[in-house]
């Protein structure tokens, strides 16, 4: 008998209670001492069968896993296991970057690899479900929640998708990977978490929905509802946005879980008048699972009973969520694994330092890096011996198993004369006098950015800016080092060295030193756009084609789209990031500029390396569709490579672009490429001028 089938079978024997009660995720639960749940409400919902899924946090929680498990399976009429679901946004017990950072890596394999550590150690303490990863466009930093995500572009966001897809459900410890926050929540107006979004649908087609299309096309068993709505219908309830799109246009026949609590936000919409109302409504648009609600366990049921839900749809829900409990072995082995040797081993520790030595972005180095150690340093400011690296969306136990930045610079035999990790004019004094170079750290604290941090004032704070005025005046060499969760505006301290840190997790100071130090390159490019200036916001590179488009020849003349009191140019521009060596790109060739239809584009350019260094370069494709049916981007990024050049010598680059990649949705929602001509932009950022015109032809 196959899963499907037993899912049929163990259906036909289920009350409705017991099958809504499948449908519902409890969102969290705390534990006593010994591990138990303290709270007997959950606990009377599992005895009853009135809960099939239950969130957890990493700290050591299997014995609470353990003791769910039993009442699920010992205690309940039909034995029917748990889903044990958790966040890993970014780790579970051993935390890597953030997921703004390890986009700027542009390193999938490796990003995958960290997906699939974080899955072992979830795996081993029995968890089998997680809410990653997030793949919201984001485009305004003031919105906190930027930090999940991969930045904002679709293309590279799409990439990452598939490699966290990849690492969580890997063939050994197979987790669940949810694609969330579907879709457009991102967007929301003013940067404000839980904001209204206005996205008309072909901007959603080829902007916000592209990375779902790419995860659910690598497999993903799960995808989570947004708070937002879309066409002024909440997703949690939107059939448009959920059966036409996710499930038909896209083939999608896994899992739909709601975020936490947005089925019964339905009500505060006003497209609902009661509980009763939004289980109606987003069990029929195909939401299968309620998390943290009380929509399903408190309305749906009666609205079946009443006639006013076909209880077919329940089935179907519960059908989805049998068969992946089957198909997991939940049925066989619900527990946790004895052996737990994966959970912060050294070898997950090593993969955080790697990736981390790949997200950091030196964005300006004035012939002040890399640092040698005959010189003496001092550190200031207020990440000097803070361990608060670890990011949003973390809640591993191990916060404190990390080094701060002082005793990272002493590990690596650092003469340090001077630490203050204030900014009080005279602390600093006495700290830098006898420094040779300033290590200036600054930024927010990890509590500052995430769900709910929305801001609407992204400058480093006052003592900061004076702290970094007054060090400019004693002529001695600075290394700033921002540690933020979204990109802040940094104009003021864009001199010396300039290094965008994020949050790079438990082997942070580790990894900055490695890289200060010149023991390791700088490979990392943004994976956001770094702002001149708060009016800019939002801004990012893909900005679409204008009427009156701004001019930089033609900058005093008013009647296009620029400021009158400020710049339309970024302070760095998506894609961008220096390292120690130094990158000549020259001989772009294609192979042919009429290229027909069905036929793949060959295009190949030289990367010369012109410094003693050897590096890393992320060579980057961007195209422009210069005649299409809708308005459409300037350009966009279509592929991407890491390359390794070493010193004095050149390498050769060959891109084979699928005409997939020139596609988009037109009007009526149909996906082909326009005949015409195309331009291709080869380089090291999203400004890239080495530039070939093709043609294509039917």
């Amino acid at each position: 008998m196959n899963n499907k089938e037993k899912a049929q079978q163990l259906l036909t024997q289920m009350t409705l209670t017991e099958k809504i009660g499948q449908l519902v995720l409890c969102a969290g639960c705390n534990v006593d001492d010994k591990g138990v749940p303290d709270s007997l409400d959950l606990i009377n919902m599992l005895r009853e069968g009135k809960c099939g899924s239950v969130i957890v946090q990493p700290q050591d929680m299997s014995a609470a896993v353990d003791y769910m498990q039993k009442i699920a399976v010992e205690q309940t009429r039909l034995h029917i296991p748990l889903f044990i679901n958790c966040d890993m946004i970014h780790g579970f017990e051993t935390v890597f970057p953030i997921p703004l950072a390890s986009a700027c890596s542009f390193d999938t394999e490796l990003v995958e690899k960290c997906a699939k550590a974080s899955a072992e150690e979830a795996f081993d303490c029995g968890v089998r479900y997680t809410n990653a990863p997030m793949l919201d466009v984001s485009r305004d930093p003031r919105w906190g929640r930027i930090a999940e995500s991969q930045g904002e572009d679709p293309y590279l966001t799409g990439e990452m998708a598939k490699a966290f897809v990849r690492g969580f459900q890997n063939d050994e410890k197979y987790v669940m990977a949810t694609l969330k926050h579907y879709a457009g929540y991102g967007a929301s107006e003013g940067g404000r978490d839980y904001d209204i979004v206005e996205i008309n649908e072909n901007t959603m087609l080829n902007t916000y929905l592209p990375p779902f299309r790419e995860g659910v096309k690598e497999g993903a068993d799960s995808v989570m509802t947004g708070f937002n709505a879309l066409n002024n219908m909440p997703i949690s309830g939107n059939k448009r946005y959920l059966k036409e799109i996710l499930r038909d246009k896209f083939g999608f026949d896994g899992i739909v879980v709601s975020d936490a609590g947005s089925i019964n936000e339905m009500i505060f919409y006003g497209v609902c008048k009661d509980l009763a109302e939004c289980s109606e409504k987003a069990i029929s648009a195909g939401v299968d699972i309620d998390l943290g609600g009380v929509s399903y366990p408190n309305g749906l049921e009666q609205s079946v009973l009443d006639g006013k839900v076909d209880e077919k749809l329940v089935n179907q829900a519960v059908l989805r969520v049998l068969e992946k409990k089957f198909e997991l072995g939940l049925f066989e082995n619900p527990y946790s694994n004895k052996d737990k040797s994966s959970v912060f081993s050294s070898e997950h520790l090593s993969l955080s330092e790697e990736l981390a030595l790949e997200s950091a972005v030196l964005l300006k180095n004035d012939n002040v890096l890399p640092l040698s150690k005959d010189k003496k340093v001092a550190i200031i400011g207020k990440f000097a011996l803070s361990k608060d690296f670890l990011g949003c969306w973390q809640n591993s136990s191990k916060v404190n198993d990390l080094l701060c930045l002082k005793d990272a610079f002493l590990q690596s035999n650092y003469d340090l004369v001077g630490v203050c990790n204030t900014y009080d004019a005279k602390e600093v004094e006495s700290a830098v006098k006898d420094a040779d170079v300033v290590v200036f750290t600054c930024g927010e604290y990890s509590d500052e950015n995430g769900e709910a941090r929305s801001k609407h004032d992204l400058s480093l704070k006052k003592e900061e800016l004076d702290c970094f005025e007054y060090l400019k005046t004693l002529n001695k060499k600075i290394v700033s080092l921002v540690f933020a969760g979204r990109p802040l505006i940094i104009s003021p301290i864009n001199y010396g060295a300039l290094v965008y840190c994020w949050d790079l997790g438990h082997k942070t100071a580790d990894a900055i030193v490695k890289l200060l130090s010149g023991e390791r390159n700088f490979s990392a490019k943004l994976a956001v756009t770094m702002p001149s200036s708060q009016g800019q916001l939002p801004i990012y590179y893909a900005k679409k084609k204008l009427g009156r488009p701004y001019q930089p020849n033609r900058s005093e003349w008013r009647f296009q789209c620029r400021y009158d009191d400020g710049c339309n140019q970024p302070l760095y521009p998506f894609g961008y990031g220096l390292s120690y060596s130094k990158f000549k790109y020259q001989n772009l060739k294609v192979e042919s500029d009429n290229v027909k239809k069905g036929d793949n584009i060959e295009l190949s350019i030289e990367i010369q390396n012109e410094s003693d260094f050897d590096g890393v370069e992320i060579v980057q494709l961007y195209i422009n569709d210069l005649v299409s049916e809708v308005v459409r981007p300037n350009r966009e990024l279509k592929d991407f490579k890491r390359v390794f050049v070493k010193a004095r010598s050149s390498v050769k680059v060959n891109f084979l672009i699928d005409q997939e990649k020139l596609k988009y949705y037109h009007s009526d929602g149909s996906f082909y490429a326009d005949c015409g001509e195309f331009d291709l932009f080869v380089g090291s950022d999203s400004n890239a001028d080495n530039c070939v015109r093709i043609k294509l032809v039917d």
